[in-house]
């Protein structure tokens, strides 16, 4: 029996165990890293080719080192230990010693001396200390250099600039105006993927524990570098299938839309709900059902919410209630790994968040008593949409939760008290959306935000870190084993603004279920530009491994 938590910023699920992690890349510095590393389960992603995608720098290109040795600047010799230099040419030659004759009575015989050494020569006139020929040579080669140098600094240019207007940039507007708010091909098309993911590719899970007469464990969905939404399945006997433009969802999916992924079951019925924005940037619904198997438009495409005509938008939707429509809650662990004790309560249905406007999020929910009506309800204003919306809208109790980033790149936890029995105060409203007192800073602007056991989000600088949080409405607050993703002890930077997904598993014994087989956290997000890594670690403490997801180029 398969236990899995699923929800982020694309939607959540379960994972399996991977195969072979790669090595992580040479760093200059490596951290200490204190985590057990017992019972480190298995990836279960084949280890495929390294993608050779999207590189970025800084916004969207990976860690890559370079080793070199330039050669030493060394300053002029100036011969301090061996005299003066050799002269240059036009110089006298240096006068040998000559014995000089002397007359009578030791004075020097003059004329015999100049016999000897000869009369001094005339002396040339010099220009510049050099002679009158040698310094028209000089001039005459200096000019000609001069000339060269500007005939060839013209042509250069001229040819640098025709390079120029035929290889430019193109870019979004948006784009270059705020590059920080972009990745992939919005930044620059040259960095648009030509195979495995699309570069800023959209990234849920769906899992189906509850579907016992299903072969699969889970579905990854995410963005083909040809645009269209695929999907990828991982079996019970761990091995990937899919991934072809059979297992495609969508073709209308403008680029680097978020995806989120909605899976429950209704009336003795399983559902997939796939929400994504549209060429046409609007919100679409793509739903599926064990009844036909066939994907079909959801009844939110008829209403066409205008989604914010942006390059880089946030979009979440949120199963409310019971964990995917099972009703049996105990099979479910909580944050620390502990059985579930405390029952579900409110009525079940689907959040919805949308970019509508630079600062808005619009929010419609859906209730399962009524299966195609949705309800637009008080918008979220004075929010960053270029990053993602996280919630956690299955725990115990009433109480729901809303992660948003604000305008100072802050993760902020928002909760309601769905209770309708209950006694309304000034400090436990009921239901109002409150904003806790916890909050988490330093967020990358475009950070997505996924919540399974911890809450995952991306860090100014690049990597993917994991929080603790303690939900308990007005009381909320941030435990202290927070923890970096770090393979190997070495921190992890993914492409900056990548979606992200995240999840835990927890796999029983098929004879007992009292007995974990074992279990895992798992994170997927973009390191390269084209590809999905994916992230796991013992759901109670351990080394994190890594691993690249195979994914088809066709």
């Amino acid at each position: 029996m398969v236990q899995q938590h699923v929800e982020g910023q694309d939607g959540m699920e379960a994972v399996s165990p991977m195969m072979h992690p790669p090595q992580s890349p040479p760093q200059r510095t490596v951290s200490a890293f204190s985590e057990t590393i017992d019972n480190t389960p298995p990836i279960p992603v084949e280890y495929g080719q390294n993608s050779h995608g999207q590189y970025q720098d800084k916004k969207y290109q990976p860690d890559a080192y370079a080793y070199f040795s330039a050669p030493e600047a060394v300053e002029q010799q100036q011969y301090p230990h061996y005299g003066v230099p050799p002269q240059g040419p036009g110089s006298p030659p240096p006068q040998y010693a000559i014995a000089q004759p002397y007359g009578e009575k030791g004075k020097q015989d003059v004329a015999a001396t100049e016999a000897a050494v000869g009369s001094p020569p005339l002396q040339e006139k010099k220009i510049a200390g050099m002679r009158k020929r040698t310094f028209w040579i000089v001039l005459f080669v200096v000019v000609a250099l001069v000339l060269l140098a500007v005939g060839l600094g013209a042509g250069l240019g001229i040819g640098l600039n025709k390079k120029d207007k035929n290889d430019q940039i193109i870019a979004d507007p948006f784009c270059k105006e705020k590059p920080d708010l972009c990745i992939g091909g919005a930044l620059d098309s040259r960095y648009f993927s030509t195979k495995g993911a699309f570069n800023g590719s959209g990234i849920a899970l769906a899992g189906e524990s509850w579907n016992n007469n299903e072969f699969r464990l889970f579905t990854i969905y995410y963005q083909h570098w040809t645009g269209e939404i695929r999907y990828m399945q991982y079996t019970k006997d761990r091995k990937w299938v899919g991934g072809t433009s059979s297992e495609t969802v969508a073709k209308n999916a403008k680029n680097g839309t978020a995806i989120s992924a909605v899976a429950f079951t209704l009336n003795e019925t399983s559902y997939v709900h796939i929400y994504y924005v549209s060429k046409d940037s609007q919100v679409n619904q793509r739903i599926l059902s064990n009844d036909t198997n066939l994907w079909e438009n959801g009844p939110i495409n008829d209403m066409k919410l205008d989604v914010l005509d942006n390059p880089s938008v946030g979009l979440q939707a949120c199963y409310k209630g019971s964990f995917y429509g099972d009703s049996d809650y105990k099979k479910f662990p909580t944050a620390n790994g502990e059985e579930n004790k405390v029952p579900f309560d409110g009525a079940t249905g689907i959040n919805l968040w949308y970019a509508s406007d630079e600062s808005t999020f619009q929010q419609y929910v859906w209730y399962s008593s009524n299966e195609n009506a949705w309800a637009k309800v008080a918008p979220w204003t004075n929010k960053n949409v270029h990053a993602g919306v996280g919630c956690y809208s299955w725990g115990a109790g009433s109480n729901t939760y809303t992660m948003m980033v604000n305008d100072n790149n802050a993760t902020e936890i928002w909760w309601k008290d769905g209770n309708s029995t209950s006694t309304s105060s000034d400090k436990h409203p009921v239901n109002a959306w409150t904003n806790s007192s916890a909050a988490i800073p330093n967020v990358d602007p475009t950070t997505s935000l996924g919540y399974t056991n911890y809450l995952y989000m991306q860090m100014e600088d690049r990597t993917i870190k994991g929080f603790n949080v303690q939900f308990d409405a007005e009381n909320t607050y941030l435990n202290d084993d927070q923890f970096t993703i770090s393979p190997l002890g070495v921190d992890e930077h993914a492409v900056s603004g990548t979606h992200l997904t995240a999840t835990a598993v927890a796999v029983k014994d098929d004879k007992n279920s009292s007995i974990t087989v074992w279990d895992s956290l798992y994170v997927f997000v973009q390191t390269e530009g084209d590809d999905i890594t994916a992230y796991a670690r013992p759901l109670k403490g351990g080394e994190w491994s890594k691993a690249l997801l195979t994914l088809s180029d066709d």
